[in-house]
């Protein structure tokens, strides 16, 4: 099992890439609480609306990362090093299964979900729900998030949250864990892991 390095960004230092990363305990108990577990089942809405469970994965390779569509730097650069690596695998690699699940379900409806998720592979799978649905989905996996207020964007606010991307093999357990520091090369060694 390969466990990438922790990397740490001060909001100070640089604060568009703060809204998505958090403290290195957070991130620490992400990935050391998961190991050698089973990834728990959760029911959710994928980004056409539909009810979603985990377990009707089963059988297939997964990757599940928490982000929201908003993130100025570290989500679009996981998922756009996601879709690069995915693709190495040709006709072989639309077996994996790549779960977005949102930690800012004001701002990501279904809809919003669809057409961000289509600019890195239509294949992936937006998942989003209310307060109450993805509180569990949180716990199960670690998952911190926090609203930061902000002046800079928008909409007034970002979202901090952890940046751990869950490689689980076809019998549900967690096979790997990664970050969005890591290269294609490193990404698409973790997707073959789980596609053996």
């Amino acid at each position: 099992m390969r466990l990438s390095g922790i990397f740490i960004v001060r909001a100070v230092a640089l604060a568009g890439l703060a809204a998505c990363v958090v403290s290195a305990i957070a991130l620490w108990q992400a990935r050391h609480s998961a190991r050698l577990v089973y990834a728990q089942n959760f029911a959710l809405v994928d980004d056409h609306g539909r009810p979603f469970e985990f377990s009707q994965t089963r059988g297939r390779p997964v990757v599940l990362f928490f982000g929201y569509t908003n993130c100025p730097d570290i989500c679009p650069t996981t998922l756009a090093t996601l879709a690069h690596a995915k693709a190495a695998f040709g006709a072989r690699g639309r077996d994996i299964v790549v779960l977005f699940v949102t930690v800012d379900p004001g701002r990501d409806t279904p809809a919003v979900l669809a057409r961000y998720l289509a600019l890195f592979d239509p294949s992936f799978v937006g998942l989003t729900g209310n307060v109450a649905q993805l509180a569990p989905v949180f716990s199960a996996y670690h998952v911190y998030h926090e609203v930061v207020h902000s002046t800079e964007t928008a909409s007034g606010y970002l979202v901090t949250h952890t940046a751990t991307i869950y490689f689980i093999a076809r019998d549900g357990h967690f096979q790997t864990y990664g970050d969005w520091t890591d290269s294609r090369d490193v990404l698409t060694r973790d997707l073959k892991e789980i596609l053996s």
